[in-house]
């Protein structure tokens, strides 16, 4: 009765050790994941810079600026990949309501109108 007593208590020592030591390898790809967020910004400002230099490209050749970006392509900007963020979410173009425009991304959590939003004004 002792030996099974003490089988249990070593197995139920496996599996607490197999079910935690799982919950620590999660959290070096939750900072990878970061990582990449963070190289993805870095990366951001070129592609926006490309896109707002097609845009001023064409309000100059045509007095605005087009009412979508897709007009762009491939007058203006040599492939459609340049409309898409680096989280996969394509870029915005938005007209206030004062009259100005912004270039706009999604951010990490490829949703609009959030806090992550990365906006260009024109």
């Amino acid at each position: 009765m002792r030996y099974i007593l003490l089988l249990l208590l070593v197995a139920l020592a496996v599996v607490l050790v197999l079910h935690f030591g799982a919950e620590r390898k999660a959290n070096p790809l939750g900072e990878s994941e970061t990582a990449l967020d963070k190289a993805k910004l870095a990366a951001l400002p070129a592609q926006l810079q490309q896109v707002e230099a097609a845009l001023d490209a064409y309000a100059d050749e045509r007095g605005t600026y087009p009412a979508g970006l897709a007009e762009l392509v491939p007058g203006y900007l040599r492939d459609a990949d340049l409309l898409i963020d680096p989280w996969g979410t394509t870029l915005r173009l938005e007209r206030s309501a004062v009259g100005g425009t912004v270039l706009s991304s999604a951010g990490p959590d490829r949703v609009f109108a959030g806090s992550d939003d990365i906006r260009r004004s024109l």
